[in-house]
């Protein structure tokens, strides 16, 4: 025992150095020497978790919006064209993390949008769109209304005029969202004491020598003219079996009543465009110009230019036994995404370019109609021309065949062999009918 006591005042101070050594390597480093109180590990953990945030994630950029529009929409016009962009923008402004992507796209033919959209799901899915823009005359369709989605809830149907509104509902479910109309159909004129009573009824019309009206009768302009009658006499365009097909007798009551008095549409069968009928118009060469509302829309800024511009005025179109029918089609937009979480964005996109103030600027810049009343009214503001527009739109229908068909063209050859042989009307309607069923 003596030689281990004679060794402990050696050892002691070599422990006390090795126990500082260890409580120096448990003590973290914090760039100051002064000691703190010890807190036990736990408590430390627990009041971390309890006060501090959680660090913020950076958020995900969303997949583009993509937007299908046919070009005579989304760039019939330069301005036009920069309102739908600006919108987009300003829509995205709204959401940072999300790109809309706005392709041009016709709707029919290959290549066309509802071809895409009834191959592209087990070809292409990931280019297929979210939105696009439809007449809603296609969407009347069954087969169309396959392609896309209902839209429940997000437009009432009575904001749109009558006929639009009948073809984007079937079985109480909405299927589009109509914004804007073209092809409207009318006559300009300088008011004066005699044109203060306009007949409606187109041989009385006709008749006045103070009523002479002129149109592009050798166009596709003249055989809607046509159209208008032969439907306004109840004439057919498709026959039992639908297929494409005209009535004679219907077709030869139009044709006689177009060639009343030929010489009182002065030089309409010889012209090809609206800018010819226009500028002969002009001149002061006659009295009533027949025109479609996108035309007229766009020679608006050439009357507002013009030094000492008489004001026109605005007449329906006589027909047969009364105002001959408007013939329109309107756009909509429609969602085609089956995906909740891009169709919630589809819907905030269609809201936002349907506000009535953006759909107004978007149509007047683009020289066409607003498919909506209140969009409508903001225009009826400041102009009377929106005001006849409204009325007419009440009234309208839908253009029942495409300006391709060939009912419209075996209507408009009929038309010019009426204002420049002297063929019968009903040798002609019979030989018209003959050539479209062969």
């Amino acid at each position: 025992m003596k030689p281990i006591g004679r060794l402990l005042p050696l050892l002691l101070p070599i422990l006390l150095l090795l126990a500082a050594c260890d409580l120096l390597s448990e003590t973290p480093l914090s760039g100051s020497a002064t000691p703190t109180t010890p807190v036990a590990p736990t408590a430390t953990v627990a009041l971390a978790i309890a006060t501090s945030p959680p660090s913020p994630s950076p958020v995900a950029p969303l997949s583009p919006v993509r937007v299908w529009l046919p070009a005579e929409i989304a760039a019939r016009t330069a301005g036009g064209a920069q309102e739908f962009a600006d919108q987009i923008r300003a829509f995205e402004t709204t959401r940072p993390e999300l790109a809309v992507v706005v392709e041009q796209k016709p709707v029919e033919g290959a290549g066309g949008i509802l071809s895409y959209l009834r191959t592209g799901a087990t070809v292409a899915p990931s280019i297929l769109p979210d939105v696009i823009a439809l007449p809603t005359g296609a969407i009347a369709d069954p087969a169309v209304r396959q392609l896309v989605q209902p839209l429940d809830g997000l437009f009432d149907p009575v904001e749109t005029y009558p006929d639009a509104a009948a073809q984007i509902v079937a079985d109480d479910r909405l299927f589009g969202v109509p914004f804007v109309s073209a092809g409207l159909t009318h006559m300009v004129y300088v008011p004066s004491p005699e044109t203060d009573a306009i007949p409606m009824e187109w041989t009385a019309f006709i008749s006045d020598t103070n009523h002479t009206l002129v149109l592009p009768a050798d166009s596709r302009d003249g055989a809607l003219f046509g159209l208008q009658f032969y439907l306004a006499e109840g004439g057919t365009l498709v026959n039992e079996a639908g297929q494409p097909d005209l009535q004679p007798e219907p077709l030869a009551r139009a044709l006689r009543q177009i060639a009343v008095r030929p010489e009182n549409l002065l030089q309409s069968r010889q012209l090809k465009t609206q800018d010819e009928a226009w500028q002969y118009y002009r001149v002061g060469l006659s009295g009533f110009l027949w025109l479609r509302s996108e035309f007229y829309l766009g020679r608006r800024a050439e009357l507002d230019a013009a030094a000492a511009t008489p004001e026109l005025a605005y007449s329906r179109v006589p027909g047969p036994a009364g105002a001959l029918t408007p013939l329109t089609t309107t756009w909509a937009w429609a969602i085609t995404t089956a995906d909740p979480a891009r169709q919630a964005l589809a819907r905030e996109l269609i809201q936002a370019l349907t506000m009535p103030e953006n759909l107004a600027a978007f149509a007047e810049r683009s020289q066409l109609l607003p498919a909506q009343r209140e969009a409508m009214a903001v225009l009826a503001e400041g102009s009377d021309y929106f005001h006849f527009a409204n009325g007419e739109l009440e009234r309208a229908r839908a253009m029942p065949v495409s300006e391709s068909s060939r009912q419209l063209a075996v209507i408009g050859d009929a038309v010019f062999q009426v204002l420049t042989t002297d063929a019968s009307p009903e040798a002609i309607a019979e030989q018209a009918v003959l050539s479209l069923r062969q």
